[in-house]
This record gives C-alpha cells, structure tokens and sequence, in this order.
C-alpha cells in the first residue's frame, strides 16, 4: 500500500510540476501571466519528486 503512495505521490508531483512549467514558459511570453511563480513551483515539484 506505501509503494503506491509513494507512486502516486512521485505521479502526481511530475504532472503538476509539468503543467506549472509550461504555464511558466507560457508567462514568459504572454504580458499578462506571471511566468517566475509557476516555474519555482515547477523546481519544488520536480525536487520533491526525486
């Protein structure tokens, strides 16, 4: 039960790290969308999930 947690846990850490970057990289281009808050969350996630 613990090992698919910690899968869950690592997945789901991934997929919100990956969505925050792109809506990062996004905000470095679009004026209006802040771009430097979502790609530190996206470094957090990416660092936890390790």
């Amino acid at each position: 039960m613990n090992v698919i947690l910690n899968s869950f846990k690592k997945t789901a850490l991934i997929a919100v790290g990956m969505i925050s970057f792109v809506i990062g990289i996004a905000g470095l281009v679009l004026p209006l969308l802040p771009g430097t808050p979502f790609l530190i969350l996206s470094s957090i996630c990416f660092r936890l999930a390790n």
